[in-house]
């Protein structure tokens, strides 16, 4: 079956409390980057002590930044995943480890036993019916431990807690809001911590399949006039840039014409 690609020029993005409103805006500036002349300019300098490091200190940084807004964004994810599922069982647990693990790849392995034995011992079943979202983070130590919200779970003693978790020490808490706003700080505010440390390679964000997610919506127009100024949280205008795919520079030439264009964002609360 064919893709349908349809175009436009608005993006929302609606959980129970929130509408979140990106508006792309048409005007925007173009230019053109060799991509040839920055990788020759790259091998000339390859093999110059200082301005080769210089070079590398800047691909460090770049990829840095890049790292820490891809944690950014995954933050609001997060929080608006435990918008939509929040509830009155609602729970925050940590898992730690009394030895000092600090392998991601063998906690992540007892993490996810962790999950499957705690949920056959509350459902009897193998199917997943946990629902949950799960961050990692790295102890002064050295040592990993586990930031969990579980939603809709019912009661359970810690101290049974402890002997499914099997390595260490559980401690679990009913979350408390002052807001309906601030039900994804709790998990979301970690999510950023140990840039250094996480990687594409391995996975820091856990969440189950069951969960409800926010309604993304893609129009040609959004009407900002149906909610009150007392609505508007936050607002911005921020610039991107993009590949002008339309522009003929991009055509069989090692020049990538990009363009910058202009999005306006705006957080509105719901009533």
């Amino acid at each position: 079956m064919k893709k349908e690609f349809r175009s436009y020029n608005v993006k929302t993005i609606e959980t129970p409390t929130t509408i979140e409103v990106w508006e792309y805006i048409d005007d925007s500036v173009v230019y053109s980057v060799n991509v040839g002349d920055k990788a020759d300019s790259k091998c000339d300098t390859a093999d110059i002590g200082q301005e080769n490091d210089d070079i590398l200190a800047s691909v460090y940084y770049d990829a840095l930044k890049r790292k820490q807004k891809h944690y950014e964004q995954m933050r609001w994810v997060i929080a608006r995943i435990v918008d939509c599922n929040f509830d009155d069982k609602t729970k925050f647990m940590t898992l730690t480890f009394k030895e000092n693990i600090q392998d991601v790849s063998s906690t992540n392995y007892e993490f996810s036993k962790f999950i499957k034995r705690l949920n056959f011992y509350l459902y009897h079943v193998k199917k997943q019916y946990l629902k949950y979202l799960a961050v990692w983070e790295r102890q002064k130590r050295g040592a990993i431990h586990y930031h969990i919200i579980f939603f809709d779970l019912p009661f359970i003693k810690n101290k049974k807690l402890q002997e499914i978790w099997v390595h260490g020490f559980v401690k679990i808490n009913k979350i408390d809001v002052d807001s309906k706003d601030n039900r994804g700080r709790y998990v979301s505010k970690y999510f950023s911590k140990d840039i250094d440390e996480k990687t594409y390679k391995q996975k820091s964000f856990f969440k189950s399949q069951n969960l409800i997610e926010p309604i993304t919506t893609r129009t040609m127009q959004y009407e900002l006039s149906d909610f009150s100024n007392d609505n508007v949280v936050f607002s911005k205008i921020y610039s991107r840039k993009v590949p002008d795919f339309y522009n003929p520079l991009n055509i069989g030439s090692e020049d990538i014409s990009f363009k910058i264009s202009m999005v306006k964002y705006t957080r509105i609360r719901k009533d």
